[in-house]
This record gives structure tokens, sequence and C-alpha cells, in this order.
């Protein structure tokens, strides 16, 4: 260990933000790893529910009991923690081509897509309720009429 590392880590504040950014982003990883491996039980779980001797309701009901609960402690841990609005990156150990975080521009990039199908879709919805109104105004002035 070098004399810088090891002053640096006599010296580290506990109560920094760095060590507090760690930590966080330690427990959620390991709150991840719990969750894929929960719902690789689950999926293989569904996949032998039929099979002989196994019961369908009783072999995924407990897998996704379990995984909902451990899908509900991350959710609270991250809202807690104020970092679930943020990307979780992977640990460096667990990267590959296929796990690199998305970029800044490409979040930016997803979510104006997504704005833009949102936004015509409300915009389908208000012109449906136009027409929906126009027709009963149409049918209440007619009915006036006689």
């Amino acid at each position: 260990m070098s004399q810088s590392s090891l002053h640096d880590s006599i010296h580290t504040d506990p109560n920094s933000p760095e060590v507090l950014k760690q930590n966080v982003h330690s427990i959620a990883l390991d709150h991840v790893v719990r969750i894929q491996s929960l719902a690789r039980n689950c999926l293989h779980g569904i996949q032998s529910a039929y099979q002989g001797g196994n019961s369908p309701a009783h072999t995924t009901g407990k897998y996704l009991a379990t995984l909902m609960q451990a899908l509900r402690t991350l959710a609270e841990f991250l809202r807690q923690t104020g970092v679930g609005a943020y990307p979780m990156p992977p640990a460096p150990e667990s990267q590959s081509a296929s796990s690199v975080p998305p970029t800044e521009q490409q979040l930016i990039d997803t979510t104006a897509r997504e704005v833009q199908v949102l936004y015509e879709r409300l915009k389908h919805i208000q012109e449906s309720n136009t027409v929906a109104v126009n027709l009963l105004g149409a049918a209440d002035a007619i009915s006036r009429a006689r």
C-alpha cells in the first residue's frame, strides 16, 4: 500500500458524500443482484410449474411473492436515499458491451420520444372527447327541438 493511499484510508471521513455514495451504490447493487436471482428462480418456477408433481400456484406463487417483496424493498431504499430517479451504473466488474449504461444524451432522446408518444396519445383522447361532446350536444339539441 502506498504512503498516500494509506494516508487517505486513515483520514477518510466516514460521513463524507463520497463514502455515502459508495455505500448507497453498493447496497443498491446488492438489492439488484438479489432481485436478479429471485427473478431467475421465478422464471425457473414458471417453466417447471406444470411438470409432474408441481403445483403451478405454489411453485410460482412463493417465488413471485418473494420477488415482489424484494422489489418493494429496493424501491423503498431508493426512495429513502433520494437516488430513485437517477440511473444506477452497473458495478465495474459486471460491465460488458451489453450492460454499458446509457449516456445522458441517450436518456434525453429516450425521454423526448416517450413524452412525444404520451403527448400524441393525450391529443388523440382530447380529440375523441371533443367529438363525443359535439355528438352529445347535437343529440340534445335534436331532442329539444322536437
